[in-house]
C-alpha cells in the first residue's frame, strides 16, 4: 500500500476510534494522561532510538502535558 493510502486509512481508523471513545464518554483528560504515560514509558525503553522519533514523541508529550494542565 502506498504511504498516502496508509495515512488516509489511519485517519479513518482514528475517526472510528474516537467515535467509540466519545460514545462511552471517556474524558480527554484520561486519554491524554494515558498517552503521556505510554509515550514516556516507550521513550525510557528506547534510549537508542533515532533522534527524529524521540524528538517527535517528546514534543507530543510536552504538548499533551500542556493540554492536561488545563483540567
Amino acid at each position: 500500500m502506498s504511504r498516502l493510502a496508509d495515512i488516509l486509512d489511519n485517519h479513518q481508523n482514528l475517526d472510528h476510534f474516537f467515535s467509540i471513545i466519545k460514545h462511552y464518554g471517556v474524558s480527554a483528560e484520561y486519554l491524554s494522561l494515558a498517552l503521556i504515560r505510554q509515550f514516556e514509558s516507550e521513550s525510557e525503553g528506547n534510549e537508542d532510538d533515532e533522534e527524529g522519533n524521540s524528538g517527535y514523541s517528546q514534543e507530543l508529550v510536552d504538548d499533551l502535558k500542556q493540554f492536561c494542565a488545563r483540567f
